[in-house]
């Protein structure tokens, strides 16, 4: 069963005012607390980003990606989309680069409710579910490339369409992203 990572990190950042991907805690850039959980799980990690983040983050360890043009800047279901095309696996692991907080104890969780019966593996935290922080099966790439060929970019909407075992988890920490500067002063200071 061949694992993919995939780093969302291509986001606009509007809210935060410049790339997220960037932002430091404790002297790292979110995106690398991303890959670091990852690391030891997946056969391989693919970052979707764009050139810019590229050439700040270089980093060896990881393959990198863009949006496919067709879909360029249309939000993270794009960006999944577009690595699952260049990196064939069984299942995909998918994580944003603005949770700074995310451990490899949640993408362990994750791994280990694999169920071919199902098309989506996503955690369910505090009564929300986490669609950007999930393991996807190959399968869902044709779902994933009808619902942008109809213009349909939301998360919540692929969803619908899938076989989704929820799993419940109790911390909340690793999923809160930092979105804005006001939580970034809150949370990591």
């Amino acid at each position: 069963m061949k694992t993919v990572g995939i780093v969302l990190a291509g986001g606009q950042s509007k809210r935060f005012g410049e790339p997220k991907a960037l932002a430091l805690r404790q002297g790292k850039p979110f995106l690398f607390y991303s890959v670091e959980a990852l690391r030891s799980i997946v056969d391989e990690i693919v970052v979707v980003a764009t050139p810019y983040i590229q050439k700040q983050l270089l980093c060896k360890e990881v393959l990198w990606g863009e949006d496919d043009p067709n879909y360029k800047g249309k939000g993270p279901l794009a960006g999944i989309y577009s690595a699952m095309v260049h990196h064939e696996a069984t299942w995909y692991i998918v994580l944003p680069c603005d949770t700074p907080f995310i451990h490899e104890t949640i993408v362990k969780t994750l791994k280990q409710q694999a169920d071919d019966a199902f098309d989506a593996i996503v955690p369910y935290v505090n009564g929300r579910l986490q669609p950007l922080i999930a393991m996807y099966h190959y399968r869902v790439k044709s779902l994933m490339y009808d619902c942008l060929q109809q213009g349909e970019y939301r998360m919540c909407t692929f969803l619908s369409s899938c076989r989704v075992k929820q799993i419940e988890m109790k911390e909340e920490q690793p999923f809160m992203n930092i979105n804005t500067k006001e939580q970034f002063h809150k949370w990591i200071g």
